[in-house]
């Protein structure tokens, strides 16, 4: 039998046969599952490159997983957004000054639809998922704003929204309903001045005329003053106006018109006989346009003015009316009670982290080696709160209408909360740090963050195991090939084998 060696080297042993019996074995294993090795010390020095690889993979997945995670966060997120940019919107269209409504529809259903919108921003604001509440910024455990009830009514010995508006209101008003100032006639001289140097009522701003009929000193000194002289009697139409500063930051004016018989109209006062009847019936006229103004607009702002101290945003504490111990009474209130006694007795509506106008930071995910995308949100950033803010003021207003004098202030309250909505919840806003349509912006960066870095990822995934396979993986035409040259060197071996161990003297000798 003539066997080429050069190209079938045969061993030289049992123990090359056993060998090539032992690749062959192991050739027919790598057939079978395509695996070049069933385990890392089979691999050899590539199980170094197998192992590096594998963990990137398993790096990688864990990213992915990540990823998965925050995008299904930041699409709840999302939809709350959506919500809440509804409501604002519905808030803001539903409540337009002067438009009351057929019967004064209107000022009947406002304070109750936004009673239902707040609980609605409520339960949005505190929606968590899998137990990760989403709106406290980094406190996750926990819902991060009071129930609506709570909020509003208190819990226990802590007072809610209505009681600190309640009380802020006396401290605005005044018990005598003018706004916490002082009028009084001298002569020919009216004389306007705050009743102390406190945070509360009307605060004189300025005082004009274009009537030479009147001699004018502008608001000065703390607590400010002001005086209106009579010097001449007016003629008939003149007028002046008495500029105020409201709690909530707005001003007012009113404006009182001379005339020759028995006011009319609000704001109207009689040319008396003389120059100090003039300046009496001014003091009464300017005294009942006060009380209006106090039951309207001073209401109203007084309400937003103690929606901001309650409802706290970023970076601030919760402010509550302290009353005056002297009286007993809130009505003659000059400051706020310190921050640990409001602590105790009043209900705090946010509960979650305040990052002080890094909301964005206070969740964070690393998504890659050198990656990591912030997401947080807390539910007293700007445009929370300001919707948060003007819903609580309208669900406390009443708007009784039984009779014309009535109906006149209710309109004049509804105009008021109706403005001081259009500005709160204007799209202007949308510019301010924190506002809503600011924060889905940011989160939608996140996600255009996270989109690109799985695409990344899904790539590079793809390489490893191309890495993966070449290290692991058998090819089958090669095993196959290998197997035949096996194969016949085995043979080959086995038919030498059989032939050598026949060489026997007797054999010899035939």
């Amino acid at each position: 039998m003539n066997i080429n060696n050069s190209m079938y080297p045969l061993p030289a042993s049992w123990t090359g046969v056993n060998n090539l019996q032992q690749q062959f074995n192991d050739l027919q294993t790598q057939l079978a599952t395509g695996l070049k090795a069933n385990n890392l010390a089979d691999m050899g020095t590539a199980r170094f490159t197998d192992l590096t690889v594998r963990a990137t993979v398993s790096r990688l997945s864990g990213y992915d997983q990540n990823i998965k995670t925050v995008n299904l966060r930041v699409d709840t997120m999302n939809q709350v957004l959506t919500s809440l940019t509804s409501v604002n919107s519905a808030s803001r269209t539903a409540s337009t000054a002067g438009v009351y409504g057929t019967n004064n529809l209107n000022l009947a259903s406002a304070p109750g639809v936004a009673q239902q919108q707040l609980d609605q921003v409520i339960n949005n604001l505190n929606t968590d998922l899998n137990g990760h509440y989403l709106f406290g910024g980094g406190s996750t455990d926990h819902a991060p704003l009071a129930t609506y009830d709570v909020m509003m009514n208190g819990s226990g010995t802590l007072a809610g929204f209505k009681t600190v508006a309640a009380q802020r209101l006396q401290a605005d008003q005044g018990a005598d309903g003018l706004g916490r100032l002082t009028l009084s006639t001298t002569g020919d001289t009216t004389t306007v001045a705050e009743d102390g140097a406190h945070p509360f009522g009307f605060k004189l701003a300025s005082v004009s005329s274009a009537s030479t009929a009147f001699t004018l000193t502008q608001p000065t000194g703390s607590p400010a003053s002001m005086s209106v002289q009579v010097a001449t009697q007016p003629a008939v139409g003149d007028n002046l106006t008495v500029g105020l500063k409201l709690p909530d930051g707005t001003t007012d004016n009113i404006t009182l018109k001379a005339v020759a018989g028995t006011p009319a109209n609000p704001g109207e006062f009689q040319i008396g006989a003389t120059t100090s009847d003039t300046a009496t019936n001014l003091q009464a006229a300017l005294q009942s346009r006060l009380q209006t103004e106090g039951q309207t607009t001073l209401a109203v702002a007084s309400n937003y003015a103690a929606s901001v101290n309650f409802f706290n945003g970023q970076g601030q504490g919760v402010q509550r009316v302290a009353i005056d111990t002297a009286t007993s009474s809130y009505y003659n209130a000059t400051g706020y009670e310190s921050a640990a006694q409001t602590a105790s007795d009043t209900v705090q509506w946010y509960t979650g982290q305040d990052s002080n106008g890094a909301a964005r930071n206070s969740v964070t995910t690393k998504v890659d080696d050198a990656t990591n995308v912030s997401y947080g949100s807390e539910a007293d950033e700007f445009g929370y709160t300001q919707l948060v803010r003007s819903l609580a003021v309208q669900s406390i207003q009443t708007y009784p209408t039984t009779d014309d004098a009535t109906s006149a202030i209710s309109r004049a309250k509804f105009d008021a909360v109706a403005n001081g909505q259009e500005t709160n919840l204007s799209a202007l806003n949308d510019s301010t740090p924190g506002s809503i349509a600011g924060i889905t912006v940011d989160l939608g960066l996140a996600q255009t963050t996270l989109k690109n870095i799985s695409d990344r990822h899904t790539a590079y995934s793809a390489q490893m195991q191309g890495i993966l396979s070449d290290a692991e993986s058998a090819d089958p035409s090669e095993v196959t090939s290998a197997l035949l040259e096996i194969q016949t060197r085995l043979s080959a071996s086995y038919s030498a084998t059989s032939i050598i161990s026949q060489l026997q003297l007797a054999n010899y000798l035939k």
